[in-house]
């Protein structure tokens, strides 16, 4: 089938995606979730239907952008790519598509079928762009930057990871120190990501908090630095500050959870870190690198564009193949 047949709507509001409204799953719309976007893409004649479905996944208050054919094509590759993040050319991003395309190839719906080939080759072309234009950027990672971020510090004491979602699972292998502390409001989810941590580096001391608040706010006032990957929660936050404050002593806090606008209890702290002000840092980039961004991009551009001139001639378009894929 055709790229042209490939359709896309991204949303470019700036509404949260744990605002999105919940709706069934529609097998003919794959969706695609992080914690920046939500994608859905649609594939194959009839769309318009799905297309219609597919817009009630959004809030009806904002920017949707839908991208066809070859367009369409280039927009994926550069989300693999980290080149739509906010944090240009993280790494994250390619795995969380990678496990949304494999939560979705479970449901064995029909866009699967017909989807499978386009989606072979464009993670065939997000290894290929990566390598050629963005392997000698160095590590672009929330983790590397909280890592640089933290400097010695790091080395002062036990870091308090709050959070046991994906953020918080990107950036806890980077957390270097005597110790790492996980908490977590469901505290299944926290065990799970220490063992995860103990098989990644079984040298490293990791602690599971316990769940209720006490023992989350003993953490806090002990912990040397504290990273936050959940959002900013005004009530827990204003016994959050307390503690800290009860600390008496300084250490850096990192709330990847606190967007453009900050989180108001924290904000006056001198060693407060938000996500908004992670993003300020790395705008500074040098020329070389700004180059090498604008040549990933073309380059996304010129995959888009060549993946529709030869549809016919290099893909794999059989049901046998999405085993193999699975594997990728």
């Amino acid at each position: 089938m055709e790229l042209q047949s490939l359709n896309v709507l991204q949303w470019r509001g700036t509404d949260l995606p744990a605002a999105f409204p919940e709706r069934a799953a529609d097998p003919e719309t794959w969706v695609i979730q992080t914690c920046q976007r939500r994608v859905a893409v649609l594939f194959g004649p009839g769309a318009a239907g799905a297309l219609e479905r597919a817009r009630q996944q959004f809030p009806a208050d904002g920017a949707l952008e839908h991208l066809s054919g070859a367009a369409a094509y280039a927009f994926l590759l550069r989300c693999c790519c980290g080149l739509e993040s906010k944090l240009v050319a993280e790494t994250e991003i390619f795995g969380q598509i990678k496990q949304a395309w494999r939560q979705f190839c479970a449901s064995g719906g029909p866009l699967v079928r017909r989807l499978s080939p386009w989606v072979q080759q464009l993670f065939q072309d997000a290894k290929e762009v990566r390598a050629q234009f963005l392997g000698n950027l160095g590590s672009i990672s929330y983790g590397s930057q909280v890592r640089r971020l933290l400097g010695e510090e790091a080395s002062t004491g036990p870091t308090l990871l709050v959070g046991a979602g994906q953020i918080a699972q990107s950036v806890a292998p980077w957390l270097a120190g005597s110790e790492v502390w996980i908490w977590n409001r469901t505290r299944q989810r926290a065990q799970e990501l220490a063992l995860e941590l103990a098989k990644r580096s079984p040298e490293r001391p990791v602690r599971v908090i316990e769940a209720g608040v006490e023992a989350e706010l003993a953490a806090w006032r002990e912990a040397a630095q504290v990273v936050v990957c959940v959002p900013p929660d005004p009530a827990c936050d204003a016994a959050r500050l307390a503690a800290r404050q009860a600390r008496g002593r300084g250490g850096r806090i990192i709330h990847l959870g606190a967007g453009a606008e900050g989180a108001p209890p924290w904000n006056n702290l001198p060693e407060f870190v938000s996500l908004s002000e992670l993003f300020e840092m790395l705008q500074s980039h040098s020329e070389v690198r700004r180059r090498q961004l604008e040549r990933a991009r073309s380059a996304c551009l010129e995959k888009g564009l060549l993946r529709n001139l030869s549809a016919h001639s290099s893909h794999p378009h059989s049901w046998e193949d999405l085993a193999a894929f699975h594997a990728v």
